[in-house]
């Protein structure tokens, strides 16, 4: 007897998706009811969406149930082995979106990929061929084919006298094909319906010879555009306008109308939507209420998404990686808004857009990016330490992701900025490297000219080595040091291999008569000196050796 594997349960935080998975008999898969046979299918992936597909005794209702990119990524996964069978039960208006999403190269049709799907259909048998070309618009078709022949003679070479002929339909036009493939495939197609749709093979033939190829394929790209914008899609331009910057500050939320009519005539989009994994509070939100026009309304919003970002849609962990950024960006909308109060976040939700509120967690994050970038170009930017470094070019990052610093116990790490409190604590970074920047130009020395020196010292060089003068009894400059000044501040600054509490307090006392807070670049410098001291080695000191001091040649 015939097993299936049934997709494991699959869990959305608190959001289970699919019951507990099983190995289960045909038989008892198929008695299953066509609604809970549908989820399964709809859950799972690659090879086991296609075994339940082809499982189910009622396969030719299911399949068209599916949301078309649910089926575009499968056939893409599982490449041209499966797709005959999958296409035999797909609607036409399915195909029609296949072809929709992966047959144009920007404005035209691409000849390759135009007959490769010719090649798919023309598989999928000639019932198959004969209905899609019946229901799929004749446009369409007619400018797949003209892309690979020419028509050279046709019905007005006829007459009268000619009836015999006359009722020959394969003897109604002269074919010059493009290629020997092209001869062979859409040979094949044109034969099948020439003999078995004979009225739609003649609309098609005298389209392709009557209609001007740009033009017609204007025509048909416009219509595509159509078709996709209901699913989302936009050309990239228009789909970029998903980035604008709104005034968090100014943010004003509602102003949803009902979404019903959008969601209607589409299908439920649930296995596009378990590509990536919400957090938090929208987690919460999608746990208690994720119904038919939300769940389209988000998949609408991630079409948009990526098609501004010219997203490879056919492959499943672009797709993930997309709607990641989705969720993470929406979660950091609601908790900025409502913060973790499930109740408010569910009538934000209810009452608007998710657009805005993406347009929000977006704003919110290149508000990040726009400081990031204030720092790197100002004063102390050529001199910043690693620690800073890295963490405003991770901001900097597309998507943007919080550096978090090495601890004694964690290792150094990114996070994606998607909760209020890691937005806060980014917040917070960004004002101590403000600080830092406050702090020098406050100190009574100038940072070195950028465009004079091949090698910048950074900020904690700059910053120990005018400490070390004034413990020295020189002015507090950042003037390089001798290998003997080395051993006295290690004399002087440690004990038990340790900084002393006397050189911490003078360290710390620098920003606090400032009055500026400073204490995680502070930190940092007293282990700087810390490590680079208590091993230093003056038999073997090289001067290649990168000290947190500078050192005179």
């Amino acid at each position: 007897m015939t097993r299936i594997n049934l997709p494991a349960e699959r869990q959305v935080e608190h959001l289970t998706l699919l019951r507990q998975g099983r190995q289960i008999s045909t038989k008892e898969y198929n008695a299953l009811t066509s609604g809970e046979r549908l989820e399964m299918i709809r859950q799972a992936y690659g090879k086991k969406k296609y075994d339940l597909l082809l499982n189910a005794s009622d396969a030719e209702q299911l399949t068209p149930q599916l949301h078309p990119q649910e089926l575009y990524m499968t056939i893409n996964e599982l490449g041209s082995e499966y797709s005959a069978e999958l296409l035999m039960l797909a609607s036409s208006e399915q195909i029609t979106t296949l072809l929709d999403l992966d047959c144009w190269d920007g404005d035209t049709v691409s000849p390759v990929l135009s007959l490769h799907w010719i090649q798919l259909l023309l598989e999928t048998g000639p019932d198959k061929v004969c209905q899609l070309v019946r229901e799929i618009e004749p446009e369409i078709l007619a400018i797949f084919l003209k892309k690979h022949l020419v028509i050279t003679r046709g019905l007005e070479v006829y007459d009268d006298d000619d009836a015999e002929n006359a009722r020959r339909l394969e003897s109604l036009y002269d074919i010059d094909f493009a290629t020997d493939d092209a001869a062979k495939i859409i040979g094949a197609f044109l034969k099948i319906i020439m003999e078995q749709a004979q009225q739609s093979y003649l609309l098609i033939m005298e389209m392709i010879r009557s209609e001007i190829m740009a033009s017609l394929e204007e025509e048909v790209f416009q219509g595509r555009n159509s078709r996709l914008a209901d699913l989302g899609f936009a050309p990239p331009a228009e789909a970029k306008n998903i980035y604008s910057f709104i005034s968090p500050e100014d943010f004003i939320p509602g102003g949803k109308s009902d979404y019903r009519l959008e969601a209607d005539e589409l299908q439920n989009p649930g296995a596009l939507l378990v590509q990536a994994s919400p957090k938090s509070l929208l987690a919460e939100v999608l746990t208690n209420g994720l119904n038919h026009e939300l769940a389209t309304e988000l998949c609408m919003l991630a079409n948009r998404k990526m098609s501004a970002d010219n997203t490879d849609i056919s492959s499943a962990s672009e797709v993930g990686k997309s709607l990641q950024e989705i969720y993470d960006t929406l979660n950091l909308a609601m908790e900025h808004q409502v913060g973790t109060d499930i109740d408010e976040a569910e009538r934000l939700v209810d009452s608007t857009y998710l657009l805005q509120l993406f347009q929000l967690g977006h704003s919110l994050l290149q508000q990040l990016q726009n400081k990031a970038r204030e720092l790197l170009v100002g004063p102390i930017g050529p001199y910043l330490d690693y620690p800073e470094q890295l963490f405003l070019d991770a901001l900097l990052e597309n998507p943007p992701v919080l550096y978090c610093e090495a601890t004694a116990n964690e290792p150094s790490s990114l996070q994606s900025i998607c909760t209020s409190n890691a937005l806060e604590r980014t917040k917070l970074r960004l004002l101590q490297i403000g600080d830092l920047q406050r702090l020098f130009d406050k100190l009574p020395f100038a940072l070195p000219n950028p465009e004079t020196e091949t090698e910048l010292p950074s900020l904690s060089m700059l910053f120990l080595t005018a400490i070390a003068n004034r413990i020295l009894g020189r002015a507090f400059s950042p003037e390089p040091l001798t290998a003997e000044d080395l051993l006295l501040l290690k004399a002087q600054t440690m004990e038990n291999e340790e900084v002393s509490a006397e050189f911490r307090r003078q360290v710390q006392s620098v920003p606090e008569k400032l009055d500026i807070s400073c204490q995680i670049f502070i930190d940092f410098c007293l282990a700087c000196w810390q490590e680079d001291l208590q091993i230093l080695d003056l038999d073997n000191l090289d001067a290649e050796d990168q000290l947190c001091l500078l050192l005179s040649s």
